[in-house]
């Protein structure tokens, strides 16, 4: 009787081990495509009988979980990658098409100065002018039009931060509630499926680094930052106010260290931070933009004969002490040569040692010397009440919103400067105005220019003469003064005609064009007592406008050699990032399908494998159940006999 009772128990035992077998492979194929889900697979050990022999059956059977914790670090890692080029392959395009699209800054301004080059050629057109002040008015909304794409991706960027934050907190909330469960349940197969999940969608958040332990929970780091111990999660939290966005982990409020690639928070942050530089450039362009342009409107003469006023307003730069400073000294600024100040627009961090004043652009990392009084460095002059002292610092953006706050503040068509301050014509100034040339020899007047440093010999009329009618008097074939037609006995300059001519140089005054000078090239072969004037310029001089239009193309107007250069420099650049990031896009989201077809291999479920194995365990299945009923036929056929 014990043979056959034997026999039932052994048969028994297969049953149950070939039903959990079933029962695994339809928990497999049902979570065939479950993130996280790793495949199972049944294990037994041998009962061994009493002459320690195996056939007694099924001693005992456990759920294995199929796991690769090499594959599966890859497959992070991937998703880390991943999330983050993907997030800046959109919004460094949204960046980038900002200056391409309603804002075409380039468009506009090639634009501009076109139109004010037909100006110069007709100077009297009131039309011509209404289109300037147009085209004016389009430069101003294409800043304004790039400035409000990039500040909108820049603040879906910070949601960004402030939502991952908070899908970060959720997720690891989850796993210390997993790794709790696995104290009382040690790698509990379908804790750990949950906690595989949970690690991959932490894993597109931000950079994660796993401790397995023994019981199957984990300790998680992110930078050298623990997140998640045995104790619990540390909670992250970001602070946005800050530029780029800091996030920090736990009540002691340790840094987490994002770099660019570090998943959808270092992504955003990421694309914080180029925002935030493209607006910096930006703002810097619009502000040399409307600053070359104010002078050289100062530079000329509306039709009325007056001087020429700004067309463009920016807002003024902007100096803010540090909260560290111990000295009274506050600190105002000015851009006194736009020419020098960088496309990138800074900021700057303006330090004083106790003795000297020394200044690095935060973006570029260039040092600057700081010298002059007042003091000045790329092209921001500084003015200075109280006292530094040695240690205190201030930062300077020396364009702070120009890009959003650059308005044309001209009205009238006939604000446009279009005018030189003089038109040199050969004779003498009557009183009603007209000139009476009586001249012996011959002068000749070449193309004016304005300059910062006149020619070698140039007759220099001080600033006080400027708009003034001036008569230059020649007391011989080479030699002349310069004086006013009020007073022409009274001479204010002097010159000389060589082989090359002579060169006549007027100051500005006080504003805008201060210390520049207009030059007029003279030559020719006059004789004592010849005469040219100099009278104001018209209406129908345009040579200021065309000077004006030439500044679009003008070397050494910007950082970047000309005004053109660095509207596509900062254009190209951005498009450059953009497509970069548009290419690690498409090659992570391959590393992401290669590391998921690896962990795949290992961990994954094969739904042919799983139907092979499938029909070997009901064949068993039935198997045993033949053996069962083998021994009852036998059991019931001996208890009759009986």
């Amino acid at each position: 009787m014990s043979g056959i009772s034997n026999a039932i128990n052994t048969a028994l035992s297969g049953l149950q081990l070939f039903e959990a077998g079933i029962s695994t492979v339809s928990n497999n194929l049902a979570n065939a495509t479950t993130s996280g889900y790793a495949a199972e697979s049944v294990d037994a050990l041998t009962a061994v009988g009493a002459a320690s022999q195996p056939g007694d059956g099924v001693q005992s059977a456990t759920i294995t979980r199929a796991a690769s914790g090499f594959a599966a670090a890859q497959l992070r890692n991937a998703n880390t990658a991943n999330a983050a080029a993907t997030a800046q392959s959109t919004s460094l395009t949204t960046i980038s098409n900002a200056l391409t699209n309603n804002g075409d800054i380039q468009t506009s301004i090639n634009q501009f100065f076109q139109d004010i080059s037909t100006l110069a050629a007709n100077p009297t057109s009131a039309a011509q002018r209404q289109t300037v002040l147009a085209d004016a008015q389009t430069v101003t909304s294409s800043f304004q039009s790039a400035t409000s794409v990039i500040n909108n991706t820049i603040a879906g960027a910070t949601t960004t931060v402030t939502q991952s934050v908070t899908a970060a907190n959720n997720v690891l909330t989850q796993l210390g509630v997993i790794n709790k469960s696995l104290v009382g349940a040690p790698n509990q197969p379908g804790l750990l499926d949950q906690q595989q999940a949970a690690l991959n969608t932490l894993s597109q958040l931000l950079p994660v680094s796993v401790l397995p332990q023994p019981n199957g929970s984990v300790i998680i780091a992110s930078g050298g930052t623990v997140l998640l111990d045995q104790s619990g999660a540390q909670a992250l939290a970001a602070d946005t106010t800050t530029t780029p966005p800091t996030v920090t982990a736990g009540t002691n409020a340790t840094p987490v260290t994002l770099t660019n690639a570090d998943g959808t928070l270092g992504g955003a942050i990421g694309t914080i931070q180029t925002g935030q530089a493209a607006l910096q450039s930006l703002g810097s362009i619009a502000a040399v933009f409307a600053t070359q342009v104010n002078t050289a409107q100062a530079e000329g003469l509306t039709p009325t004969g007056a001087s020429g006023q700004a067309l463009f307003s920016v807002p003024a730069p902007i100096v803010a002490p540090a909260a560290s400073n111990t000295g009274s000294a506050t600190i105002t600024a000015q851009i006194a040569n736009a020419a020098a100040l960088p496309v990138d627009g800074g900021p700057f961090t303006l330090s004083y040692d106790g003795t000297n004043w020394s200044a690095k652009d935060q973006a570029s990392g260039t040092s600057y010397a700081v010298s002059g009084t007042p003091p000045t460095f790329a092209g921001i002059a500084f003015a200075v009440t109280g006292t530094a002292a040695a240690g205190d610092s201030f930062t300077v953006n020396p364009a702070p919103n120009a890009s959003t706050g650059i308005a044309v503040v001209a009205v009238n068509t006939n604000d446009i400067a279009a005018a030189d301050p003089y038109v040199g014509t050969a004779g003498t100034l009557q009183s009603d105005g007209s000139i009476s040339d009586t001249n012996a020899g011959s002068i000749t007047t070449g193309t004016d220019s304005v300059t910062s440093t006149p020619a070698t010999g140039a007759a220099v009329i001080p600033a006080s003469y400027y708009g003034q009618d001036l008569q230059v008097n020649f007391t011989s074939a080479t030699a002349y003064t310069v004086s006013t037609t009020a007073a022409p006995g009274t001479a204010i300059a002097s010159g000389t005609l060589s082989g090359n001519g002579g060169n006549l140089a007027v100051a500005y005054p006080s504003g805008a064009a201060s210390g520049q000078y207009w030059q007029l090239p003279i030559s020719g072969t006059p004789v004592a007592g010849d005469v040219l004037t100099l009278t104001p310029g018209g209406p129908s001089s345009g040579s200021n406008a065309q000077r004006l239009a030439t500044l679009w193309t003008t070397p050494g107007t910007t950082t970047s050699d000309t005004l053109e250069q660095a509207v596509i420099g900062l254009s190209t650049g951005l498009g450059a990032n953009a497509q970069a990031a548009q290419q690690l896009a498409t090659a992570t989201t391959g590393q992401v399908t290669t590391t998921t077809a690896n962990l795949q291999t290992v961990a994954g479920v094969d739904t042919d494998q799983q139907a092979v194995i499938l029909t070997q365990y009901s064949q068993a299945y039935q198997a045993a159940a033949q053996a069962i009923s083998a021994a009852h036929t036998m059991f019931e056929s001996l208890l009759t006999s009986v």
